[in-house]
């Protein structure tokens, strides 16, 4: 007896696409000021018959475009095939489906990255998957087009504030060396991790071609806990520790590095990190900030649940952001609320770019992001910098590598 066996790579899966309120829209977001064309063919189901509509444009600018408008009332809108693409001839350009509900977006696929010529395309019961320039179908390990190198990093930390507080090893020996913010006042300065200024970042050289991506992480540590990597856009210097009522910042512009490599903020948040202990006898539980969020509405307040007693040198203290906001565009205010007493901090933009735990001390295991996905998309000038959510107060080494891919 013979057996024949199929072996088939699916595009990615996905039921029926309907617009089924007049609330119900497609969009696409586009991350570069390149060309991309865009056609859909949908049909309109009412109670007295189905009629095919058609529709088509271009984007032109890194900005957000609606390709299938919602449908009448009483009204079904059933998307039948959807191609987006990139007819830039040299630009690459990042582009997310997204399925927007009453003004709330909802992704339809993953983010792609299209190089020159390349598409994203939705077929009805078939679903989503992308074409390169030749017209041929991608799949998830394609390695045409792809250039990498790695980093390494070992860190010698202090201990730590406290088990549960988060730990930065910027100012730590080892390799890559100390890092520090230097004196730029209030307002603060952008930080270019290729840059001597910001010696101390994690070695990565800007991409030639299309863009970075971080797709490996190796890492373990004399103690388990739980690593991050931010990249840091942002830092300041000035406030005064002894300070109740609010310090202006009035941010500089930060570096267009957040999720969409623009100056949105999307995806960016705000900590405080210790440059010098602070001696304030009990937590602090009115520090906050006043932003301006990634949507563009200024006023906004930031909290902090609580600012440790006594925060030894390296403690970063995130703030949490007012709900609903998904990032900071720009910092207006700073108020302590209560006096640290002694000791010095800065305020440190960063977007959270990968992440692993360290379970066992000693004992490490790779980030579970595979090089072909392509990876966490990173732009130039980025500082990667580890900061860790600590398990002990244990002083901690940490050691690792990781790679990015360029495509």
């Amino acid at each position: 007896m013979k057996t024949l066996l199929l072996l088939f790579i699916p595009a990615c899966l996905q039921a029926s696409i309907i617009l089924d309120a007049t609330t119900k829209s497609i969009r696409m977001t586009t991350s570069a000021a390149t060309n991309v064309d865009y056609h859909a063919s949908f049909v309109d189901m009412t109670t007295s018959g189905e009629t095919p509509i058609d529709t088509d444009g271009q984007a032109t600018t890194a900005t957000t475009t609606t390709i299938v408008s919602a449908p009448a009332g009483s009204t079904q809108r059933l998307l039948k095939s959807l191609s987006i693409t990139n007819v830039s001839s040299t630009t690459a350009n990042t582009v997310t489906a997204l399925l927007t509900i009453s003004g709330t977006d909802r992704r339809l696929f993953p983010t792609v990255t299209m190089a020159a010529g390349e598409s994203l395309q939705y077929e009805d019961s078939v679903g989503w998957f992308t074409v390169d320039a030749w017209g041929r179908r991608k799949t998830s390990v394609d390695p045409s087009g792809i250039s990498g190198s790695g980093f390494q990093f070992y860190k010698i930390g202090t201990a730590a504030e406290a088990a549960g507080n988060w730990y930065s090893w910027s100012k730590d020996s080892g390799f890559p060396g100390a890092w520090a913010a230097g004196t730029p006042g209030l307002g603060g300065r952008t930080i270019d991790g290729t840059t001597t200024t910001d010696a101390g970042c994690m070695t990565i050289t800007n991409a030639t071609t299309g863009g970075n991506y971080v797709a490996q992480l190796n890492a373990t540590g004399t103690v388990a806990h739980n690593l991050l990597f931010h990249d840091w856009l942002w830092v300041n210097s000035g406030a005064v520790v002894t300070t109740t009522t609010g310090q202006t910042v009035n941010s500089v512009a930060f570096p267009a590095r957040d999720v969409n490599g623009s100056t949105d903020g999307l995806g960016v948040g705000v900590g405080i990190l210790v440059t010098a202990a602070t001696t304030n006898v009990g937590a602090v539980t009115n520090t906050t900030l006043t932003y301006t969020s990634s949507d563009n509405v200024g006023s906004r307040t930031a909290t902090m649940a609580a600012f440790p007693a006594t925060a030894v040198v390296g403690t970063f203290v995130p703030f949490q952001l007012a709900a609903g906001d998904r990032g900071v565009r720009s910092i207006q205010t700073l108020t302590l609320g209560t006096s640290y007493a002694t000791g010095s901090i800065s305020l440190v933009a960063y977007r959270t770019v990968i992440g692993q735990p360290m379970m066992l001390a000693n004992v490490g295991s790779p980030a579970g992001i595979p090089v072909y996905n392509p990876g966490v998309r990173i732009y130039d000038g980025t500082c990667l910098m580890p900061v860790g959510v600590m398990s002990a107060t244990t002083a901690t080494t940490i050691t690792g590598s990781g790679m990015v891919i360029q495509r």
